[in-house]
């Protein structure tokens, strides 16, 4: 009898353990993965939103497009297309440029689920939908925006430590820096290489989630018509990108985080890279501004003797 007793006893201790683990493996499923909710991605809390837009950003934009199919959604990443602003000898930093980290969130129309509430980004701001704004179309939302409620935004501030809500406010948030090359001549064609260093720091319930640099490389060929006149095109010439960048000289504070390319395979096609990470820390001021300085090099493959196009890369100061 005692030893039914026992094995009835370690059979429920066993028995329980087994359901703790299921649950807990299900409680961790639960808290790290968003899921489509309809049209959109939903996460449970702004928190989970950061932690898996920073994991992404980690990620090439091949990795992101298969994460983006294994989810399902047809984000603003597999159709928005900015070339039309890049055909210009001259590329104005007045553009708005969006990670392919944050475009993988966002549906086809900028819109994303936090906490139950459904956000739409518009430029630099998020807007808090209501029941009877969630299923209209951007056409509809940018007719009313006026009316919209704010939620959080991908401010631009330059040269300041704090706004008038009182916030932490980062030096240069949401700028942009381009950087063109002079053209060179390669097989006959006419290519530049064009680099975009941006900052995005995404503010919500008015404070700072998350502040990166990110470097977007693009590749151009000049194409010329009679009518359309000169334009500079987008290349699918292959290439390799290195780098060799340096954080501000005897920073130890670690508030920025400072990280290299160098791609192999050769790449084509636009393709951005997180080249810097902020994060709060104590006891340090931590609104300092980005520092880089260093080239980088884009080589032409498939050319003998391989061209290079080396360009030095800084930021705002």
């Amino acid at each position: 009898m005692k030893k039914l007793i026992a094995l009835f006893l370690v059979f429920t201790a066993l028995s329980c353990s087994s359901e703790d683990q299921v649950n807990q493996e299900v409680t961790a499923v639960d808290n790290t993965a968003s899921v489509l909710d309809g049209k959109m991605l939903s996460f449970k809390n702004e928190e989970l939103f950061v932690k898996e837009y920073s994991d992404l950003a980690d990620l090439d934009t091949d990795e992101l497009k298969n994460w983006v199919a294994s989810k399902k959604l047809v984000s603003l990443l597999n159709t928005s297309d900015d070339s039309a602003s890049m055909e210009e000898d001259v590329l104005s930093e007045t553009r708005i440029i969006y990670s392919d980290a944050l475009k993988s969130v966002l549906n086809s129309e900028s819109k994303v689920k936090i906490n139950g509430n459904v956000l739409w980004l518009n430029e630099r701001t998020f807007y808090l939908l209501s029941e009877d704004e969630i299923n209209l179309s951007v056409a509809e939302l940018t007719n009313r925006e006026a009316k919209l409620q704010k939620y959080g935004q991908l401010l631009s501030v330059a040269k300041v430590s704090k706004n008038i809500t009182g916030r932490l406010v980062l030096p240069n948030e949401n700028r942009i820096k381009s950087f063109a090359s002079p053209e060179i001549n390669v097989n006959g064609g006419r290519l530049r290489h064009v680099v975009d260093l941006y900052n995005e720091t995404i503010v919500l319930n008015d404070g700072i989630q998350s502040s990166k640099m990110y470097l977007r490389s693009t590749l151009q060929y000049r194409s010329c018509s009679t009518l359309a006149g000169c334009r500079w095109k987008e290349a699918m010439n292959l290439r390799y990108l290195t780098s060799d960048f340096q954080g501000r000289p005897g920073d130890t504070t670690g508030i920025w985080t400072i990280y290299g390319i160098y791609n192999n395979p050769a790449i084509s096609g636009t393709k951005t890279y997180q080249v810097g990470s902020w994060k709060f820390t104590v006891p340090y001021m931590s609104d300092v501004n980005f520092y880089i300085s260093g080239p980088i090099v884009c080589s032409i493959n498939g050319v003998v003797p391989t061209p290079q196009i080396s360009m030095e890369m800084s930021w705002y100061y």
